[in-house]
């Protein structure tokens, strides 16, 4: 049996068909618009950019709770045709190329998660968005860039002077766009915490002999400095191969879509000589600065039909695994919700009860991810402490991600927590356990039955934790051994 999922059987048909209009046509928006009109709403995506612009740069990590969505909605083939799929990940010393272990996913590992790890670009994953959105019906418009917005009115205004309306304004504009500034009512950027990722892409064919092992098995390669870090793997079949160095922040103003100006060598200098040919063919990078961010209450605007997903309610740090993924998510929760519409009046309480479902897996998630970011760049004693367990794991031939029984069991537990996640399933279980009480609820109340007052609370959610027992732990890309940083992300956050 694979260990991929291969549902891919039509939704279920909303009954009540409404207009949603998607600010913002990178990849948050697209797989929104997709998954709202494979339930059979309408949809509008509007992008400022270009489409070439808008389909960006640089290399992007899928993991298993992704491509799972992705395999329901019949993306496989494509995704197979531009992506590879990675098993393995190399982690060595920045500085001199030092082998700290490796990482092996376990083929029962990733049959429980029903999805696996893969690897492509951000244009590749853009272009399949796109072509599939198109295919469904989706209307997209680049060049459209908004410049106010009316939640109240349901309307938007773009710099020509159009005026555009939807019953829904959903903002996957990101941590830069004005839908979140108009949930905020003020422009909230986070704090630079003095590390940025510089991303860029490098010719296969300078990649060094001692890292070949990577073009066997597709395998990524980690490798950990002092306050500096690489994440590389391969994309384009092979041809090239993403690389995103991390490193101090020069310019706390950097962020996806500059242009980029950064040659690799200015930021690399204590790298392994190894990789001279790499940073010598390297395309300059883009910087982009990793903000802390305090997370934000309300995804939902209080007056008005604005919903924000994505980089907009939860920003990441670049380059994490789970960035993409969290923005994925969003997007087929609002849609699995939303094919239960059937009267205009559940519209509010379905942006409340998407609120409700996915703030507590991002923010738990966006920890881990940050947390994540500071590992790898640790230094002094915490990095001395994490470069000597890793080894000694690898001496024994161990995973390098696995401690002793008792970890490894914590591991396993991550893993299905994080990586075996349906975010679709959890969408339907809200409606089963919370949304059809209500909807009886109500209907009793029409019928007659005015006991129940209209104060009764019948389920907009799970309330302010969230979805009890499915909130995700922090993300241990790196297993427990994260732990040790752990406290200095959480420092960022609350100083943000």
């Amino acid at each position: 049996m694979s260990a991929e999922s291969s549902r891919s059987n039509p939704p279920l048909q909303t009954s009540h068909p409404i207009n949603f209009l998607i600010i913002g046509g990178g990849i948050a928006g697209l797989a929104c618009a997709l998954a709202l009109r494979r339930v059979g709403h309408h949809t509008l995506v509007v992008e400022r950019r270009d489409r070439r612009s808008a389909r960006g740069e640089g290399g992007i990590r899928l993991p298993p709770n992704l491509t799972k969505i992705f395999f329901h909605w019949g993306l496989r083939d494509a995704l197979r045709e531009k992506g590879l799929v990675s098993h393995t990940i190399l982690f060595t010393r920045y500085e001199s190329g030092e082998y700290l272990g490796r990482q092996v996913w376990d083929q029962d590992v990733l049959r429980e998660t029903r999805g696996v790890f893969m690897l492509m670009t951000h244009a590749d994953l853009h272009d399949v968005l796109y072509e599939a959105a198109i295919r469904a019906g989706v209307r997209v418009r680049f060049n459209a860039d908004v410049t106010s917005i009316d939640p109240e009115e349901h309307e938007v205004e773009l710099a020509t002077g159009e005026v555009l309306t939807g019953d829904v304004i959903v903002g996957a504009d990101g941590e830069y766009g004005p839908c979140r500034t108009a949930v905020l009512g003020k422009e909230v950027r986070g704090n630079p915490t003095g590390l940025a990722m510089y991303d860029t892409v490098v010719p296969g064919r300078y990649l060094p002999e001692h890292l070949s092992s990577l073009r066997e098995d597709n395998g990524v390669f980690v490798a950990f400095g002092e306050g500096r870090a690489i994440v590389a793997y391969a994309v384009h079949g092979g041809e090239d191969y993403a690389f995103q160095f991390y490193g101090p922040d020069e310019n706390p103003e950097g962020k996806y879509g500059d242009l980029p100006t950064v040659p690799i060598a200015e930021i690399t200098r204590t790298l392994d000589p190894r990789l001279k040919d790499v940073v010598r063919h390297a395309r300059k990078a883009v910087r982009v600065t990793i903000r802390a961010h305090d997370d934000i209450e309300d995804w939902v605007e209080d007056d008005g039909r604005l919903v924000l997903i994505g980089e907009a309610a939860h920003p990441f740090p670049p380059g994490t695994i789970q960035a993409t993924a969290m923005a994925v998510e969003d997007g087929a929760v609002l849609a699995k919700l939303f094919s239960h519409l059937s009267e205009e009046r559940q519209i509010e309480s379905f942006l409340f009860a998407f609120q409700d479902l996915r703030q507590a897996r991002a923010r738990s998630v966006r920890a881990g991810e940050f947390a994540s970011a500071f590992f790898m760049t640790i230094d002094g004693e915490g990095a001395a402490q994490r470069d000597a367990a890793m080894k000694a794991k690898a001496a024994t031939g161990g995973n390098a991600l696995e401690g002793g029984e008792g970890e490894a069991n914590s591991l396993w537990e991550e893993i299905r927590t994080i990586f075996g996640y349906d975010c679709e399933d959890e969408a339907d279980d809200w409606w089963v356990q919370w949304g059809l009480l209500r909807e009886r609820a109500l209907s009793r109340q029409t019928d007659g039955d005015d006991d129940g007052g209209d104060g009764a609370d019948y389920g907009y959610g799970y309330g302010e934790g969230g979805a009890e027992g499915h909130a995700a732990p922090s993300l241990l890309d790196f297993s427990a051994m994260m732990v040790q940083v752990s406290s200095t992300a959480s420092d960022y956050d609350a100083e943000a």
